[in-house]
């Protein structure tokens, strides 16, 4: 028999595994066709990330989501885009714990677009720091447009997801 302990991390390191593979697909993917907005991402590593935080534990999903982060910017980045996405990812996974104390009134696309929002909003934040240009927020709105769409793309995948056996039995 697999210990629990076992079997949660078998499960950290597939997830991390697939949201390594999702990030490199979004750094290679030619977002430009879809959207002409600078730095704008599907976000669909976040799958993985926020299917570990609900099925697992909000403390794994913060362990994948930072050694992703940390993965994805020696890998495809550089120090900005480590910041960049390390401000993001503490908000939006503030935004998953907020969903997580009030479960019954989100699903996984509100969760998915409160994240992607919390997620925009941090990396502005980062950007108006590392810039020293508060002006970056005019951004926002239009970041916050894209949080809708690509957070319903994203809520639409877990969706589905979230029913396989494995997550249900972590």
């Amino acid at each position: 028999m697999i210990s629990s302990r076992v079997k949660r991390l078998t499960l950290d390191a597939m997830l991390l595994c697939v949201a390594m593979m999702l990030s490199y697909i979004e750094a290679i993917l030619p977002l430009s066709l879809i959207v002409t907005l600078p730095g704008a991402k599907l976000g669909l590593a976040n799958v993985a990330v926020t299917l570990c935080f609900f099925a697992i534990s909000p403390f794994d999903a913060a362990i994948v989501s930072f050694t992703r982060i940390c993965l994805t910017a020696l890998l495809f980045g550089n120090l900005n885009s480590f910041f960049f996405s390390l401000s993001g990812a503490v908000l939006a996974y503030f935004g998953m714990v907020i969903s997580m104390i009030l479960k019954k009134h989100f699903s996984f696309y509100g969760i998915s677009v409160l994240s992607a929002s919390l997620h925009n909003l941090g990396q502005c934040v980062a950007a108006a720091v590392i810039l020293e240009n508060p002006g970056i927020f005019s951004y926002l709105p239009l970041l916050l447009i894209f949080a809708l769409i690509f957070g319903l793309i994203t809520g639409a995948i877990i969706t589905p997801l979230s029913k396989l056996r494995v997550f249900n039995h972590a």
